[in-house]
């Protein structure tokens, strides 16, 4: 047991620098890029007539859901994962200077959980970027339906 501790002790004390400048440059990142990626998807898909079309049919069949429901658990996800971050950055920083199995648990665990917070919101970005994708095929489908028509036909018409 004491040498778990040891070890604890050890991979915290060799990497808290580390630590603070992943956290610190994670929670800066993402908060300069928070703004225009909301913004970003809000006008590409969340302001989209075809998404708006597809609230409207989920609304009428009763089920609770607003239009910018999910672009702000989006946002609030992204915030949880910036607030992670500093915190990370702020215990490595402070904490983790006084020592010990306690102090090093408390620093690595709020570490592991500003991680958790930061995949989740990659996966929803990549998530959130596939329905725009999605959306921008539907409109360049919708525009250009008269010219996939005029190619279709044979050249003998």
């Amino acid at each position: 047991m004491e040498t778990l501790v040891a070890e604890i002790i050890a991979y915290h004390s060799k990497y808290i620098t580390s630590l603070f400048v992943t956290g610190f440059t994670v929670g800066s990142f993402l908060f300069s890029m928070k703004a225009v990626i909301v913004k970003t998807l809000k006008e590409e898909v969340y302001d989209h007539d075809l998404y708006q079309d597809e609230v409207c049919q989920k609304i009428a069949m009763n089920e609770k859901i607003g239009f910018y429901d999910n672009l702000s658990n989006f946002s609030s996800l992204l915030m949880k994962a910036i607030t992670w971050s500093f915190i990370s950055a702020i215990c490595q920083i402070t904490l983790g200077f006084f020592g010990g199995i306690f102090v090093s648990l408390i620093c690595l665990t709020v570490a592991v959980i500003s991680w958790y917070y930061l995949g989740c919101a990659i996966y929803r970005v990549h998530k959130n970027w596939d329905s725009a994708l999605i959306y921008a095929e539907r409109v360049a489908l919708i525009n250009n339906d008269d010219r996939i028509k005029s190619h279709s036909k044979s050249p003998f018409e």
